[in-house]
């Protein structure tokens, strides 16, 4: 029993330690009293570091596990990823509605932990490609039309503020934009240019 609040007692906890307390947790979700808010636990091996390892060979590895983590995650929306950089525990949470991402930790640095920030930034990629789940807008058909579809962009996210991001919304129902959406680009940004150029 020494042995075992000993464990507690230390500056900074083990990883098993984090570990049983998340399957603690996990179990009183599943099996009460707490209600489940669709929160899920990515293991704290997922970004453990190696000091053998370069680190980008452990970011890239890091983000991989933890993108097969959330395709995985039977939908649940809310994603703890407890990370290690050191002596020091921080936790990512991630909201996989509004793909947000919150960084706790404790000693609140101005900066978030840059090594935690590339593994989260590269698994939510990874993820969105795995998924399709990047289709918060509509998908240009062909390799030519991205400068139209990011005039489109821009021009929703003016008319309708950060709100059409959070509710993923871009574009409405459209899959992909039309010749047409195309076109009021065009008579729009014609319109404004032609201005310029009968003032010389």
């Amino acid at each position: 029993m020494e042995d075992f609040e000993a464990v507690f007692t230390l500056d900074w906890l083990s990883g098993s330690v984090v570990t049983s307390y998340m399957m603690f947790l996990y179990e009183r979700i599943k099996n009460g009293p707490i209600q489940d808010h669709g929160i899920c636990f990515v293991t704290v091996t997922a970004t453990m570091t190696d000091d053998r390892k370069m680190r980008s060979i452990h970011i890239d590895e890091s983000s991989k596990i933890i993108a097969d983590c959330l395709t995985k995650r039977n939908k649940n929306d809310i994603v703890m990823v407890p990370y290690n950089p050191g002596k020091h525990w921080v936790l990512a949470v991630l909201d996989m509605k509004t793909t947000t991402s919150y960084y706790l930790d404790s000693l609140r640095p101005i900066d978030v932990n840059p090594q935690l920030r590339q593994i989260i930034d590269a698994a939510m990629a990874l993820y969105a490609v795995k998924t399709g789940s990047n289709s918060r807008c509509p998908k240009q058909p062909g390799s030519i039309e991205c400068g139209y579809y990011i005039l489109n962009f821009m021009k929703e996210i003016v008319r309708e503020g950060l709100e059409i991001l959070v509710n993923n919304n871009v574009g409405g129902d459209k899959e992909e934009y039309k010749e047409a959406d195309f076109d009021e680009v065009r008579k729009e940004w014609s319109s404004y240019a032609t201005q310029f150029v009968f003032r010389l």
